[in-house]
């Protein structure tokens, strides 16, 4: 039955978008955000055949004890698989910028009995996390929709501890299906340069889901944007 609702609600929404209903961005302080109106969309069943979020979590190697980033965590549709993976010895910072997001987040997280998540309310220009807080920082279907981007991952930078990464999901531009508008869809390779100028470098990319490509990131060798990492590299010389 509950399969069953999530074939539903996806088809609504996909009839919704067909009809000529509200947009899948909208502007919110003069940035394009996800339109809350599509929430349930990002939930329904479907959308797990395509994004494949189990094989997604173990393709990252998060350790037991991680402190993971969700931002831009919408419905939390990663956010409560990362607090599940993870259990009650890691944590997840749950940031968007959206209130209706926030709300659905503590509603959601409440109801699934998670205390490891810590919701956040982020600004546009800054994920509002404490310094060398997390071994993961993770955007699915974000980024795109981040103005000053390199400036943005500066920031991320900071939020690292020693070893820490960054995953980013986007939308191929030529994939089919629902997702974000083509319009809207970034080049991979001009997500690599961008965090190239930000001063990462790849460390990996999987290649099994169909619609969306994924992308690890580390700090360039020798970039520390915090004292935690610099005083890690001094460590070991």
């Amino acid at each position: 039955m509950e399969r069953l609702r999530g074939v539903q609600t996806a088809l609504l929404a996909l009839a919704s978008l067909l009809l000529g209903c509200p947009s899948i961005m909208v502007e919110r302080e003069g940035h394009r955000v996800f339109n809350p109106f599509y929430l349930p969309y990002l939930d329904s069943s479907p959308r797990d055949v395509w994004q494949k979020p189990d094989r997604v979590l173990g393709a990252l190697n998060l350790e037991p004890d991680a402190v993971v980033a969700d931002v831009g965590a919408g419905s939390g549709y990663f956010t409560e698989r990362l607090a599940r993976r993870l259990g009650e010895g890691g944590l997840v910072y749950a940031t968007d910028v959206q209130e209706e997001m926030l709300e659905r987040l503590r509603e959601r997280m409440a109801a699934a009995g998670l205390a490891n998540v810590v919701v956040v309310a982020a600004e546009f220009d800054d994920p509002s996390l404490p310094e060398a807080c997390c071994d993961l920082v993770f955007f699915s279907s974000v980024y795109k929709e981040i103005d000053a981007r390199v400036a943005y991952m500066e920031k991320v930078g900071r939020l690292l501890r020693p070893g820490g990464r960054v995953a980013i999901l986007e939308f191929r531009p030529d994939a089919g299906g629902p997702g974000t508008p083509k319009a809207d869809r970034l080049p991979l390779e001009r997500v690599i340069e961008e965090l190239a100028t930000a001063r990462f470098e790849l460390r990996e990319q999987h290649f099994f889901l169909p619609r969306q490509y994924f992308l690890v990131f580390a700090p360039a060798a020798g970039q520390y944007w915090n004292a935690v990492s610099a005083g890690a590299a001094d460590t070991k010389r």
